[in-house]
């Protein structure tokens, strides 16, 4: 799964899966461009990553902002090769209390943005002949939906659409398209290890939280040349928490954390 030369970016990339991913990513030998909004995460990781990570500051739920980074991918030389869409947050609201506007800045970021991202590359691909990877990341929400979680769940939802929409437009230009669904992981530390209780109470058939390394290692093997013939699918990488019976743990349930 060796990524030597290859053009990789990743949307969120300033902090927990995104910049765990990076700087995976780097190690195996891509070039990576991380985009975020927090420009002190952003420029220490590039800072320490020997000349193959870059930072772009730039907040995707704003839709010029978005535009913005769809033309510097359109653009990028000699091409690119994975596109990851994981910027996202989360949004604690139910149908009865949701805001048009917090509804309008999910839809941008979760939607919108990877639709711009991922049609720059896309056309960046096909014009560079490369047989490229846009791989967007969703969650388990999408089919286990939490209560108060409206405006998150729909769109993940539509980023499995989305997904299946893109591997059936761009697969006879050998572009590879793929939704990841993480479960409950933990990102609340630079290392991968939680505090407390967090694995307890995971309520995996695992028994633990996942680690950001290993939703990392999965996108490498997706981004590489070893993945050759998976497309418009999506995989789930949650420990067995959507065919476990356990309840949700109510720091999840009351949203303390997601």
């Amino acid at each position: 799964m060796i990524l030597s030369g290859k053009r990789c970016v990743i949307t969120g990339g300033t902090k927990g899966i995104g910049a765990t991913t990076a700087k995976l990513f780097a190690e195996n030998g891509a070039n990576v461009l991380i985009v975020g909004r927090d420009e002190t995460n952003g420029l220490e990781i590039q800072k320490r990553s020997n000349g193959n990570i870059e930072f772009l500051k730039a907040d995707l739920s704003n839709e010029s902002d978005a535009s913005k980074v769809a033309d510097v991918i359109g653009s990028m030389e000699p091409g690119i090769d994975v596109l990851i869409n994981n910027a996202s947050r989360s949004s604690r609201y139910s149908v009865l209390t949701l805001q048009l506007d917090e509804w309008k800045s999910i839809l941008t970021l979760n939607l919108t943005s990877p639709f711009l991202l991922s049609k720059a590359a896309a056309n960046n691909m096909i014009k560079n002949n490369i047989k490229g990877k846009i791989l967007n990341i969703g969650a388990v929400q999408s089919l286990l939906p939490l209560n108060n979680s409206f405006a998150y769940t729909t769109t993940k939802g539509g980023v499995l659409s989305m997904t299946r929409s893109m591997a059936a437009d761009l697969g006879e230009h050998g572009i590879l398209v793929t939704t990841v669904l993480p479960g409950p992981v933990y990102v609340g530390t630079a290392g991968d290890e939680p505090l407390g209780d967090y694995d307890r109470e995971s309520s995996t058939l695992v028994g633990r939280m996942g680690r950001k390394t290993e939703i990392a290692k999965l996108l490498m093997f997706l981004s590489s040349d070893d993945n050759s013939f998976m497309t418009g699918n999506s995989i789930i990488i949650d420990g067995g928490r959507t065919v476990s019976r356990k309840c949700d743990p109510v720091q999840i349930t009351e949203g303390y954390r997601s």
